[in-house]
């Protein structure tokens, strides 16, 4: 199979604990049922991943350590009987998305070798402002979700929408400029080579 085809299976694949949690919800209305729905189905991608050896988009890991931790860790926290801090909780799952990101974001950043932006093959300062980006990027999405309970997947939506949207930007830029060089060189070739002989008369 070809890399750019593995990479977009990959893609839909890390993608899948998000469309099965909504399409449930959707569906069904029952928060909790899409809730263990997309954490089983995010532990089985997490799984899956780990034992091919697959990286993840680092704003997708985010998106998925949500969805595989959200509903147990609210579940629990109500079965303990805290149900002030489980009503906190649940009211602020969906805006609670970004700050996941974020903090995963953040993790990477500090102790990743690709940091945010997940590429190893970036030089250390682009990574760095790459990874700024992405950072204020998903730090202003999620200060917009917070204060935005009643309508927060909108901003969810819209931040993981721009994230990704800016990290393969941000990644195409980067390879541009390495290719540029090269580019430059092969235009600046005479017609027909360098090595081409004269004709003889």
């Amino acid at each position: 199979m070809r890399s750019q085809q593995r990479l977009l299976l990959q893609d839909l694949f890390e993608s899948l604990p998000s469309l099965v949690f909504i399409l449930i919800w959707r569906q069904s209305g029952d928060l909790e049922i899409a809730g263990w729905s997309g954490a089983v189905i995010g532990g089985t991608v997490f799984l899956i991943f780990g034992l091919c050896k697959f990286r993840m988009s680092p704003i997708m890991l985010g998106v998925n350590c949500h969805i595989l931790l959200a509903t147990p860790l609210i579940v629990g926290v109500f079965r303990l009987g805290f149900f002030e801090l489980g009503t906190v909780l649940a009211a602020y799952a969906h805006s609670g998305v970004l700050l996941t990101v974020l903090l995963n974001g953040f993790l990477l950043s500090l102790f990743s070798r690709g940091g945010f932006i997940g590429d190893t093959q970036v030089s250390r300062a682009c990574r760095r402002r790459y990874s700024g980006i992405l950072l204020s990027l998903c730090a202003a999405g999620a200060i917009w979700a917070l204060f935005t309970p009643e309508s927060s997947l909108i901003p969810v939506i819209v931040t993981l929408t721009i994230l990704i949207g800016v990290r393969r930007f941000l990644l195409a830029r980067h390879a541009d400029s390495k290719n540029l060089p090269a580019i430059a060189g092969i235009a600046s070739l005479p017609e027909g080579g360098s090595n081409a002989a004269p004709l003889s008369t």
